[in-house]
């Protein structure tokens, strides 16, 4: 089984264009670094933390990995 992580390395909300910009990094062993990928969301500055992490890995996963 393998296993992998996740973490949202840089986060900022982006007023003049209210937007999320952010760089989520997924760790696998066997990976020399992490896959760092940029994301960019456009969603309420008041959209609760665990609803803003689990997009922003969300839309990374779909960027990221999915394109590989």
């Amino acid at each position: 089984m393998t296993h992998s992580a996740t973490r949202i390395a840089e986060v900022f909300y982006n007023a003049a264009r209210r937007r999320f910009e952010a760089v989520v990094e997924f760790f696998a062993p066997g990976m020399p670094s992490p896959l760092r990928v940029p994301v960019i969301l456009a969603i309420p500055q008041a959209t609760p933390h665990p609803h803003l992490a689990r997009a922003l890995a969300a839309e990374a996963a779909r960027r990221g990995i999915g394109s590989l």
